[in-house]
């Protein structure tokens, strides 16, 4: 596995994470500050080191058996918030913040959502000749973009169409949640 492979798996794992942070940063129709973007960012940075390098520590013995239920507990996840994110953009007063996705909770939850299947490409990635440091670097770079750019463009979208994003951006959040659950169950 070359650097070129290793930049295409780390831009494949965060695409994910760039559509859960649109759809976090519609919930912010006021301005997002800097501080506040660079630690969610960092944040499903570390999630997704954390992951990536357990998968490749734990190889494939415990892959069985977290491949089994990783999808459904990105789904639950995802949909739960997604659906949350809804309903609260339904009572939103217009030009004001809903605070669920501000939660550290909440962020949290997302973080570990959207890191479960580097997990398991860092499981069957142990076994391939793929240079381990540069491959979790560039996976942990590419989350911190396109989460710093994610929360931008939801932002800006957000304030742009209000509480129609909002929505839309819960719609997302059930959707990646919906195809992950399709991934794993083996129909997509």
């Amino acid at each position: 596995m070359n650097i070129l492979s290793a930049l295409l798996v780390a831009l494949g794992l965060s695409m994910d994470n760039l559509a859960v942070t649109i759809a976090s940063g519609c919930s912010h129709r006021n301005a997002i500050s800097q501080t506040y973007i660079f630690k969610v960012s960092a944040l499903f940075s570390l999630a997704h080191f954390v992951m990536f390098s357990g998968g490749w520590l734990c190889g494939a013995g415990l892959g069985r058996y977290i491949g089994a239920v990783d999808h459904w507990i990105a789904f639950f996840i995802l949909v739960f918030i997604g659906a949350r994110m809804i309903k609260e953009s339904r009572g939103a007063k217009e030009g004001s913040d809903v605070c669920l996705l501000h939660s550290f909770k909440t962020l949290l939850a997302l973080a570990v959502a959207t890191s479960l299947d580097a997990l398991l490409v860092g499981m069957g990635l142990a076994f391939t000749a793929a240079p381990f440091w540069i491959t979790v670097w560039m996976l942990t770079a590419c989350v911190f973009v396109t989460s710093w750019t994610g929360f931008y463009l939801g932002a800006f979208l957000g304030r742009k169409f209000g509480k129609v994003m909002e929505a839309l951006g819960g719609a997302v959040l059930i959707l990646i949640g919906l195809k992950l659950l399709l991934e794993g169950v083996g129909i997509w």
